[in-house]
């Protein structure tokens, strides 16, 4: 198991007792993988606050916090990859802010019909915002998402408001698919709808059961396979269905709960280094934070994916006994980033990169593919899978 050496740590000036929920790289990107060198980092706080980050010494940049970006803030995403000047935030206020940190001020907010806001997804070269909501209350409740053409921010294009049952927890699109949005909720389901479609029954393309609350999913890039992580730490994968009615659909991956096989106590997320994806999870108890690789191997058939325990990563110490919220791996410096609830923001790398490469992956190169068209789909299967929703009693997913 290759070990990181702790290289730098910074509480990059947060007020006591504040969470760091996310942290991303505001670098121009071709693709999900492929990243120029990271120059600012963008981190975003339960102080509700957005700081940029030099990644060189984790110091604040010059004037590079922005306070109160929203009340109660829920979400950071890319706003747009051709450029590192947009990022949007969205929170429990309702509203989706674009900001521009060259002058530091929201260039463009939007009023969701229904506040409390728990995800989103953006891409501005195509005017695409979706976001997702919460659900406050226990038991079954509506739980929309809303799509909207930026260039018309008044009024959503399209709103989903019968697939999910309860907090929406992540939005994604797939690059080479580009009307093709994940959803996925604490109510067990995983929906993929294709937004150029005028309506919600006509754009829902396909429907996958968990069976417990999920708490992360996407594409497991560069292919189209499909990840969920639930809130009980279970990880299962599934095949995108193809627009042949005569294809076969190949049975999920169920992998279960991977706290034993992996040796952690919680899942952070799914984790790319270059065009290798790992699990990273933490165990707080004994202070360390592991990467482990999910290797598919095709010979075996579809959704063949195996973690390969003994090249795993580890970063020792982790955050200590806190949990760590999010995970940043720079293949050009060869630096990973983490940080968490104990406020901090850490840098990591091996202890010689040169003659390790472990981490040293190279800039994967953006890969193409078909755009398969849908045809029409049978609803009675997944109306069905609605209705029954996640099949398992769940945990209320909190991550704010």
């Amino acid at each position: 198991m290759a070990p990181l050496t702790q290289t730098l740590s910074s509480n990059i000036s947060l007020p006591p007792n504040s969470y760091i929920y996310k942290i991303l790289s505001t670098s121009p990107r071709t693709d999900p993988l492929s990243y120029y060198q990271t120059d600012t980092l963008a981190i975003l706080s339960s102080d509700d606050s957005l700081r940029f980050i030099d990644p060189a010494t984790l110091n604040v940049l010059p004037d590079g916090v922005i306070k109160s970006v929203n009340e109660s803030v829920t979400c950071l995403e890319r706003a747009d990859d051709l450029s590192s000047i947009i990022v949007a935030t969205a929170g429990r206020d309702g509203l989706v802010k674009y900001w521009d940190r060259r002058s530091k001020g929201s260039v463009l907010t939007i009023q969701s019909p229904e506040k409390l806001i728990s995800s989103i997804v953006c891409n501005n070269p195509r005017s695409f915002l979706a976001c997702g909501t919460e659900n406050p209350e226990d038991g079954a409740h509506e739980s929309p998402v809303y799509i909207w053409d930026i260039r018309k921010p008044t009024t959503p294009q399209l709103t989903l408001s019968e697939s999910h049952t309860d907090t929406i927890t992540t939005l994604s699109l797939h690059p080479s698919h580009p009307t093709l949005l994940l959803t996925s909720s604490t109510d067990g389901l995983l929906s993929i709808f294709d937004f150029s479609q005028p309506n919600e029954e006509d754009a829902l393309y396909q429907v996958m059961n968990h069976r417990s609350a999920v708490a992360h999913s996407g594409f497991l890039f560069p292919g189209t396979d499909i990840y969920a992580l639930g809130t009980d730490e279970t990880l299962s994968i599934y095949a995108l269905q193809s627009s042949k009615e005569e294809d076969e659909e190949p049975a999920p991956r169920v992998l279960g709960d991977v706290r034993g096989p992996l040796g952690v106590e919680y899942v952070v997320k799914m984790h790319w280094v270059g065009d290798e994806v790992f699990v990273a999870g933490g165990k707080h108890s004994e202070n360390y934070l592991d990467l482990i690789p999910l290797e598919k191997s095709p010979a075996s058939g579809p959704l063949q994916y195996e973690f390969d325990v003994e090249k795993s990563i580890r970063l020792p110490g982790g955050h200590g006994e806190e949990i760590v919220r999010d995970v940043f791996t720079d293949v050009h410096s060869h630096t990973t980033y983490t940080c968490g609830e104990d406020g901090r923001l850490v840098a990591w790398k091996l202890s010689d990169a040169d003659d390790n490469d472990v981490m040293a992956i190279d800039e994967p190169k953006p890969k193409k593919h078909k755009r398969k068209d849908k045809k029409d789909k049978d609803r009675d299967k997944k109306r069905k899978m609605i209705e029954e929703g996640g099949g398992k009693e769940k945990a209320r997913y909190k991550p704010y």
